[in-house]
């Protein structure tokens, strides 16, 4: 008996072998359609990858973007106030504290920021996907 002849050759030959068929020619179709564009509101040179390269672009920690020194100086001139209130031993606390706060904001603000790329990240790649497709 040939395979052909078994139910489960029926099977393949009838069932799963046209779907298969179907399902490469809507794949070979997908591949060779036209895909348009996407546009996105960017502004970006036509260098700005080579000067991100170069390190030409001031981003992340070296950008000056929305830097306010004056809160830094409020900061500074309360840590004095505070140093000249407290005695040695409240002093030393102070800091302890201050460094274990400083530490907890400073990786809160790494995990944010991961949470916050991983998700622009999914957003631009749902956007590039087939219009009406998830």
């Amino acid at each position: 008996m040939e395979f052909y002849q078994t139910n489960a050759g029926k099977n393949f030959f009838e069932g799963q072998l046209p779907l298969l068929i179907r399902a490469l020619e809507g794949m070979t179709e997908a591949l060779n359609r036209r895909q348009t564009p996407v546009a996105l509101s960017a502004k970006v040179g036509d260098d700005f990858l080579r000067e991100l390269y170069y390190g030409n672009i001031g981003i992340g920690v070296s950008s000056m973007e929305g830097f306010d020194n004056e809160k830094l100086k409020e900061i500074t001139i309360l840590q004095e106030e505070l140093r000249k209130e407290l005695n040695e031993e409240q002093w030393k606390l102070f800091e302890q504290c201050s460094c274990k706060m400083t530490g907890y904001t400073s990786s809160e603000s790494c995990r944010m920021f991961q949470h916050g790329f991983r998700l622009a990240v999914n957003l631009i790649a749902a956007g590039l996907g087939m219009p009406g497709k998830n």
